[in-house]
């Protein structure tokens, strides 16, 4: 149970909630860990905002892994906040891959609630700021050869297509209907 947070945008989410109840974390890697006998596993972990959290997940991970015997997979983090992208460079010496949120992206270098009434039509993932933190996490992990998918509003956008793949992003992860 986690208890109501006055601000959940900037509360216990993703990565900080699952290493502060390690419990979760690890029924749902074993969970994972199950279920990749059916095909490929890729395991990407949210929220990350620094390399000790990101290095704490992946020890989780490997933990978990030689608990069960399987087989060892990729593993990635979503770059959602400004902090991530900033480090990207860091990130990429360590991970197999990114995955930006751009939502979550936009929200946090805007300091916009993209679902606020009067304040949404602000939300702007092609706004300069937000670019600049795409392409340089895209830069950061091309130098190290790794891959950057682009998921969220951004990546259904057909204006934004030719700019992502213009920068290098590699993936456009969309929704059906889009």
């Amino acid at each position: 149970q986690v208890a109501p947070e006055s601000n959940p945008f900037l509360g216990e989410r993703g990565i900080p909630l699952c290493l502060a109840r390690p419990h979760l974390l690890r029924q749902q890697l074993g969970a994972t860990f199950r279920a990749s006998v059916f095909g490929p596993l890729r395991i990407m972990f949210p929220m990350i905002t620094d390399i000790a959290e990101w290095r704490q997940a992946q020890c989780m991970v490997e933990e978990v892994r030689a608990g069960l015997g399987a087989a060892a997979v990729p593993l990635g983090i979503m770059i959602e906040v400004p902090a991530a992208a900033l480090l990207a460079g860091a990130f990429a010496r360590e991970v197999d891959f990114f995955s930006i949120g751009t939502n979550d992206l936009t929200q946090y270098t805007l300091a916009v609630d993209r679902q606020h009434p009067s304040l949404a039509a602000m939300s702007d993932g092609l706004h300069p700021a937000v670019l600049r933190l795409i392409a340089e996490t895209v830069e950061a992990a091309h130098r190290h050869g790794k891959w950057v998918g682009i998921c969220g509003e951004l990546a259904a956008d057909p204006q934004a297509t030719p700019i992502l793949v213009g920068m290098g992003v590699d993936e456009l992860s969309v929704g059906v209907p889009a």
